[in-house]
């Protein structure tokens, strides 16, 4: 299958003979959202890099309310709006039906959760790391509480926009692949401001650059094979997104138990693991392609 399961393709677009800019997000949604939230994601997400820099005066200014500003006033408006051009209200109550969609299986859900985390771990053990289980109680309930907040704030909508429109358009039209390495290319090139706001060399940078695109694409490919898995579920790839940051981020859960440093290397290795875990799994409930 190319497409993802139980996510009907999308509606004939307007006739090549429509004007007006509605007309054009009709025939050309995911050009028409990436032209605008490109742009102004890149203007919203400069400031805190040229205060860093001090070129915007009053000096440091914290990324994380521009990165919110991004995704609830730019681009969850613009992916609504786009959506409604192409496929019209019926269009943009099943975009927001998958973001709430959590009926699928135990064994999903326990994956989603827990498989990056718990596979980091053990990649970082299998290393040389050490784990350590003190105070181990009052991490995991923080872990627990810090993944509720990014899903609610943050990953539900950021992937409503990649996951449920971007990436499922191109899979309908690309496939799984194709569409995971497209997606990340957008993604990643959305963030590229962000690796600005810091003391970077030319070679820094460029190794930067490299990290964030590497892990775009296999965690977009993690996402496309994952939504196939739960029957289209954005709601379950936001909670799959925010449990990678915390497999990988600095402070975050694995890195409080994982000796070491921030366990970047670990995480990047556990969502090859699991992905590829995952697509067998995929591949072994589909049927044969000619029955």
């Amino acid at each position: 299958m190319s497409a993802i399961e139980h996510t009907p393709a999308p509606p004939p677009r307007a006739a090549a003979g429509t004007r007006g800019l509605r007309a054009r997000a009709a025939r050309r949604p995911v050009t028409t959202l990436l032209a605008v939230t490109l742009p102004l994601g890149w203007a919203l997400l400069a400031v805190p890099a040229l205060a860093f820099h001090g070129v915007v005066p009053g000096g440091p200014l914290p990324m994380e309310p521009f990165v919110l500003a991004l995704t609830l006033l730019v681009m969850l408006p613009t992916v609504l709006w786009v959506t409604a051009a192409a496929d019209g209200r019926a269009g943009v109550r099943a975009l927001l039906a998958r973001a709430f969609r959590w009926r699928f299986g135990v064994g999903q859900w326990i994956a989603v959760l827990l498989a990056l985390p718990v596979t980091t771990l053990a990649v970082g053990a299998a290393l040389g790391r050490s784990i350590t289980a003190a105070d181990l109680p009052s991490v995991l309930g923080g872990a627990v509480v810090d993944l509720v907040v990014a899903v609610v704030v943050i990953n539900l909508w950021e992937e409503t926009v990649w996951a449920g429109f971007v990436q499922t358009r191109l899979e309908h039209r690309h496939g799984l692949v194709v569409a995971a390495v497209l997606t990340a290319l957008a993604f990643g090139g959305i963030h590229l401001p962000m690796l600005l706001a810091a003391e970077v060399t030319a070679s820094g940078l460029l190794g930067a650059v490299a990290y964030l695109l590497l892990a775009a694409v296999l965690v977009r490919l993690a996402v496309g094979v994952f939504l196939r898995l739960t029957a289209g579920s954005v709601l379950a790839v936001a909670v799959l997104h925010a449990a990678f940051n915390a497999s990988s981020g600095e402070g975050d859960v694995v890195d409080e138990l994982l000796s070491g440093g921030q366990p970047v290397f670990p995480a990047v290795l556990a969502v090859v693991l699991v992905t590829a875990v995952a697509a067998a799994l995929l591949a072994r409930r589909q049927p044969a392609a000619h029955e």
